[in-house]
């Protein structure tokens, strides 16, 4: 490693200690980040999608993805964004990143770039007249971010791009809506992986690069051409997007922002932030969201990463009546701030503690994605001897900085940035004639194109992309796979998480529970887990089942969660308002949320969970008491909660993802007896205009119902409490509780509630059920389909169900190369709830979510036959790799190894070893088990008589793809979200 220099090593707060090298030979720089915990990165920049097409020493399509699923690894992953793309690997264990490293690098360095990968990849006409190519859709291979960038499509997309113009001049990059081409640069992340092997497997690389001759000088595009003019004069546009619902817009106002060295005022710009917006108590919170009828039901502030930054403020869900005058009431509320010098030093104070208790939290939660983006903000923009990257972590340091301003600073910062500046503002209205315009002209569009084209250059076209599609789709040599052999699992670092109970009973053998056990100076007859992690900071969780909550009061779940933390509460006889609640909480915790769930399932527990720095474990306990018993529900903090949920109803149903999981859960849940259900977004607006009437009427039965479902919910013998953290450095981890609502004699904890028990009659038996919904706010189309599966967590066709499904829908796995490799879809993903007891098919973002049904039960039909040879041994090693990652993947942090420690042995009532056990049966998977579990689920789900169906789609696609379910034999019905509400709530 002696041609590399190092050029710096930073110690940061974030967790990580980054080390920056430079080959002396080709110039090829290296960042290590030295970062505890399983997974590491890998991050080079260059062209997103034609890379994954093949590079000059591995030149086949989708090697790279199916080498890394071999690395323990989920494929790859990529994100564009204006100034630079990102390619990232992720692996469980750092012998497989190391064994990838040069092969990825080789991708980026000197990709194949054909004629034909563009012609299939970025952009062609199919032989039906039909624009189609996988990069029209998005540009981020990343489903949840593609998600996003959608729903921002629907309703703001076409504003955020009119910003960027008006902002940028024509000679600025920034003004792009993609972008960025870059080479001889890698910047890799890695955890504690020895520097001299990642060096060392950079070897074949450099001698690449140096065999191809002498480099040309380093170029630096956004450091030489990134600065532009700021904004000279303030204007407004107004921006239409497509929608049936016309009730609510957005509003985007934008200035010009600190450039990216100035790091301290960037900071300040961010704590100022969340002085203005960041809880009920916020100013304009106070002024816009918390009031009975809401001038918008969310308002926030963000800023982009760029040499100069562009600063902005959006604010969602404004009714229509009230948004053209919304920029002016913003900046009036502004104004008054700055007149009456009106900062609240001791709220600031607590924002900026907790702040800087968020940078050691992220160390510990999400240090990899934090150092990263350090790593790509140094790249692009830091000075080349790393003197830039060693300011640009010490955020505790500005914070400290920051904790000395006095008020007239803070009006300074807001008076210079969003007050004496020139700003943009666009109002982004809803439009349903828009919605019919659009429609019309895209079919008129194509029909023209059909018609210009012709038959026989239609004929033409065809041909072309199937050649094309043919010359990137040469088998990949079985050798490349087999001589990349799976690292051992036993190369994998798993989180240790010791646990404890608060009982006798079945108690564990460690440490812990004899720590436990040492607190008995009283009895606590209350279930609590504690699980012990090496974290500064200390989650306290009470789950509670919901299953003895009245049918009749089911539909206020969603209101009751949402207003429990922002509600007066009755303390020692007084009544302390909901303002001061809010300002204690945050003063005394981290995090605070009531929801249904876990993130990992159970959606038929409530789950009220409080974050605290260990010191404040009692504080924690108490306020978790005074939350879930001692909360006052009064008319005006209903009436405000009840209009925010109502005012965000519009903007979900433009959704088509989201929708379409809306619609399957409310024909498969029972709402009678589901909270999940009874909450779905679906049923919200009806029983939340039908509450606002009673609550001017006949407030008392309102406040009454809400009363009687927290004295349904809230009782000791529906509540499991989750502590995680440092448990040995706890006080009186168990005796804490003794002041909490405790056990009767008589009372028996009642049994964790599943969501099998609570299906339909549509989710009980799937068959001949089958719905499409026309949705004007989205361009293409969204399926789900589901069948039954497993339903016992210990189901030893499990273990095998997990790697078909992996086979067929991972990164160049079977459907990734016949649906999205054929233009049939961005994406589409499976998914198995042993939980519910279903399977689930998800086709995302497709042009015809019919043609993708139809070719997925035809590879499933010539899968069950053998009639394709895709399930072979090569292909199956490579998707247990796969699942063995995502296995380890759902411990990666500290607190995601502890909640799973909660969820096998409390909820799902399953050995601590539940993992690994499972970990070593997918190992054990056979390819008889394979055909087995393909025969008796995979089938299945695409037999009308034994799955069901939703549909989301864009109107003018409806028809066809209707009749083209019906000729399959599909039953599929044309509702509207209404009717589907109203049938699934009955």
């Amino acid at each position: 490693m002696s041609h590399f220099k190092i050029l710096c090593q930073v110690p940061s707060d974030h967790g990580a200690t980054f080390t920056k090298y430079k080959s002396e030979k080709t110039g090829l720089t290296v960042v290590l980040c030295d970062i505890e915990g399983f997974d590491d990165f890998g991050c080079p920049h260059t062209l997103e999608h034609l890379v994954f097409l093949g590079s000059e020493q591995y030149p086949y399509k989708g090697v790279l993805d199916s080498l890394a699923n071999r690395a323990i690894a989920q494929g790859t992953n990529a994100w564009t964004d204006v100034d630079h793309t990102c390619y990232t690997i992720t692996t469980a264990g750092s012998e497989g990143f190391l064994r990838l490293l040069p092969i990825y690098v080789d991708h980026v360095l000197y990709p194949t770039l054909t004629e034909s990968g563009y012609y299939t990849e970025v952009h062609h006409i199919n032989g039906e007249g039909q624009d189609a190519g996988r990069c029209v859709s998005g540009n981020d291979r990343n489903i949840e971010t593609t998600r996003m960038f959608e729903v921002v499509y629907s309703e703001m997309q076409s504003s955020s791009l009119r910003m960027k113009r008006i902002l940028h001049p024509e000679t600025c990059g920034y003004r792009s809506e993609t972008g960025g081409l870059w080479r001889d640069c890698v910047n890799s992340l890695l955890r504690k992986v020895d520097p001299a092997a990642v060096l060392k497997a950079l070897e074949p690389v450099e001698e690449n690069i140096i065999s191809k001759g002498p480099l040309p000088p380093m170029q630096r595009p956004w450091v030489s051409t990134g600065d532009f003019p700021d904004v000279e004069k303030s204007s407004q546009e107004t921006v239409w997007f497509a929608d049936e619902d016309e009730s609510m817009g957005t509003v985007m106002i934008a200035w010009n922002g600190p450039r990216c060295h100035e790091y301290l005022e960037i900071k300040a710009l961010e704590v100022l932030s969340l002085y203005l917006t960041d809880s009920p108590v916020s100013v304009l919170q106070r002024e816009f969201v918390e009031i009975e009828d809401p001038l918008c039901t969310g308002i926030e502030f963000d800023d982009t990463d760029h040499l100069k930054s562009t600063l902005r403020m959006t604010a969602s869900n404004v009714p229509m009546e009230e948004i053209d005058e919304f920029p002016d009431q913003f900046f009036e509320v502004l104004q008054q701030l700055i007149n009456k010098q009106d900062i609240d030093l001791q709220r600031m104070a607590t924002i900026i503690e907790k702040e800087a208790l968020k940078v050691h939290d992220n160390a510990e939660t999400d240090a990899h994605e934090n150092a990263a983006f350090i790593c790509i903000r140094d790249f692009l923009y830091g000075a080349l001897d790393g003197k830039d990257l060693a300011t640009s972590v010490k955020d505790i340091d500005y914070l400290h900085q920051l904790a000395n301003y006095t008020v007239q600073d803070w009006i300074q910062v807001m008076k210079k940035w969003y007050i004496d500046q020139a700003h943009i503002t666009l109002i982004g209205k809803p439009s349903a004639s828009f919605a019919e315009q659009m429609t019309e002209e895209e079919n008129n569009r194509i029909e023209k194109q059909r018609t210009d084209l012709g038959e026989d250059k239609l004929k033409e076209l065809q041909n072309r992309l199937e050649k094309a599609m043919a010359a990137n789709d040469v088998p990949l040599p079985s050798e490349i796979l087999t001589v990349f052999t799976i690292p051992s699992v036993s190369t994998i670092d798993f989180i240790n998480v010791p646990s404890a109970r608060n009982t006798t009973v079945n108690a564990a053998h460690n440490k812990v529970q004899e720590y436990i056990n040492s607190d008995a100076a009283v009895d606590i007859p209350l279930f609590i887990q504690f699980d012990h992690i090496n974290s500064s900071f200390i989650n306290v969780s009470a789950h509670v089942s919901a299953c003895s909550i009245p049918s009749h009061l089911l539909p206020y779940t969603r209101l009751f969660l949402k207003s429990i933390f922002s509600l007066p509460i009755e303390r020692e006889g007084v009544l302390v308002s909901y303002e001061e609640v809010v300002k204690e909480l945050s003063k005394d915790t981290l995090e605070y949320n009531a929801d249904v769930g876990t993130g990992a399932g159970f959606r038929e527990l409530a789950v009220f969970t409080i974050k605290v720095e260990v010191s404040k474990y009692t504080k924690a306990i108490q306020w978790l008491k005074n939350i879930m018993w001692n909360t006052q529900f009064t008319v005006d903090r209903l009436k405000i909660v009840a209009s925010q949920i109502l005012n965000d109803v519009p903007q979900a149903k433009r959704d088509g993802h989201g929708m379409v999981s809306a619609c399957m859960r409310a024909l498969q849940y029972d709402a009678s007896k589901s909270i999940s259900a009874a909450r779905n977004i679906l049923y919200q607006s009806t029983f939340l205009q039908s509450v606002l009437e009673r609550l001017e009427t006949d407030p008392a039965v309102v406040l009454e119902d809400l009363n009687n479902y927290r004295q349904a919910l809230c009782h000791p013998k529906n509540i499991r409490v989750h502590v995680a953290g440092n448990i040995l450095k706890l006080e009186a981890p168990c005796t804490s509780f003794r002041d909490f609502p405790l056990l009767k004699n008589e009372d028996i904890l009642a049994p964790i509630p599943l969501a099998q028990q609570v299906l339909s009659a549509a989710g009980q038996c799937s068959g001949q059920m089958g719905v499409i919904v026309a949705l004007p706010s989205i361009e293409n189309s969204f399926s789900m389909h589901s069948v039954k599966g497993p339903h016992q967590f210990n189901d030893p066709n499990i273990a095998p169900l997990l790697v078909m499904i992996e086979l067929l829908d991972t990164m160049e796995g079977i459907f990734w190369k016949l649906i999205r490799g054929q233009g049939l879809a961005y994406s589409c993903y499976l998914a198995a709830d042993i939980e519910s007891g279903d399977i689930s098919f998800t086709i995302y973002q497709s042009p015809d979510a019919f043609k993708a049904f139809e070719q997925a039960k035809r590879v499933v039909d010539q899968l069950a036959h053998k009639e394709i040879d895709d399930i072979n041994p090569s292909a199956v090693d490579g998707a247990k790799s796969a699942v063995i990652y995502s296995m380890v993947a759902s411990e990666k942090t500290m607190d995601s190894a502890a909640l799973q420690s909660f969820v096998c042995q409390v909820l799902k009532n399953m050995p601590m070893s539940y993992n690994r056990d499972l970990l070593a049966a997918v190992q054990a998977v056979t390819i008889e088990d394979l055909y087995r579990v393909l025969d008796l689920y995979f089938v299945p789900m695409f037999n009308p008589a034994t799955s069901n169906h939703v549909v989301i789609s864009t109107p003018a696609k409806v028809t066809d793809m209707q009749k083209g379910f019906e000729q399959l034999g599909f039953q599929i019905t044309s509702m509207t979200l209404n009717e589907i509400a109203e049938s699934g709530s009955q």
